[in-house]
């Protein structure tokens, strides 16, 4: 389990569910913080597992802190976590067990660790709504970026690459398809992911999220490509809605402001990723979304 962080405090609830998972002995926890010592990791906490590895490195930008921690795992096997996604009671198992397969990559199913509110449930699906607790495991033609479990050799593989496909909206998913590799849901693997849910803040959560992807995304493209998506970002809007809804129907019943939110939240993703194609993001941006990254707990009503 690769996770980034700065203080053991805003990892112990993931913890608390990897010291309990009856492979714990057989899970290494590695974690990428800027200072090992300001952990402060409680060794009784961590006895169950099969080791902690810290490995010491800024946490801006993200995606080569996440590089960094993925190359100094040892497991055959590497999570991709959040300090604000906890693992099910037989999430681990499940996952391996999957993993005996063809599968470079294993998308567990993912639920909503706060399911009071619309907001909640609009972060949760947006971002995650193809991969719900519901159905059989099938076979998919993409992967989560965050939150899947991946062979770390096929990682490890993408050299170089790995740094860049690590960002929000990067093909990662796609460069290993192209390499071969095939991807599996297994919704019996569950998580429970946390969604900001006060409104101010998921709407610059929002709007982030929009914005980091459009920059991450264009970051190499021709100065006229990212303009002409820049302005086509008006149509994001309507594909976001019409997809989160098609992924809202496996959710079951949601709270009736539930569509209300979504226009809103479509239209500032869409707002954020045409600046994004046109100015691309600044440090106030990245630095403001490892916030929400690292201290989830704060923007939850």
């Amino acid at each position: 389990m690769v996770v980034l962080t700065e203080s053991f405090a805003a990892i112990a609830v993931v913890v608390e569910r990897l010291v309990v998972q009856e492979e714990a002995a057989a899970i290494e926890l590695v974690i990428a913080a800027p200072d090992e010592g300001a952990l402060a990791i409680p060794s009784e906490a961590v006895a169950p597992l099969a080791g902690v590895t810290v490995v010491e490195t800024p946490l801006l930008p993200m995606a080569p802190a996440r590089a960094a921690a993925v190359r100094a795992a040892r497991a055959p096997v590497v999570v991709l976590g959040e300090t604000h996604v906890f693992a099910g009671p037989d999430w681990a198992g499940r996952l391996l067990q999957a993993h005996d397969g063809p599968w470079v990559a294993v998308t567990p199913g993912i639920g909503n660790a706060n399911p009071a509110g619309s907001l909640s449930w609009v972060g949760l699906l947006m971002d995650y709504g193809r991969y719900p607790q519901a159905g059989e495991r099938r076979e998919t033609e993409d992967v989560a970026g965050y939150n899947a479990a991946y062979k770390r050799a096929a990682l490890l593989e993408l050299g170089d690459k790995l740094e860049s496909l690590l960002e929000p909206g990067s093909s990662l998913g796609d460069e290993l398809r192209a390499r071969g590799g095939r991807f599996l849901h297994e919704p019996a693997a569950r998580i429970d992911h946390l969604n900001v849910s006060r409104l101010r803040p998921w709407l610059v959560e929002r709007y982030l999220g929009g914005r980091l992807f459009g920059a991450s995304r264009s970051r190499s493209w021709p100065r006229r490509r990212a303009l002409l998506y820049a302005a086509g970002s008006p149509l994001v809007g309507p594909l976001r809605l019409v997809r989160t809804l098609r992924a809202a129907r496996s959710a079951g019943s949601l709270p009736p402001t539930f569509v209300p939110a979504l226009v809103l939240a479509c239209l500032a993703w869409a707002v954020g990723e045409g600046i994004g194609y046109a100015r691309g993001a600044t440090a106030g941006n990245i630095g403001r979304m490892l916030e929400f990254e690292q201290h989830k707990f704060r923007y939850v009503r």
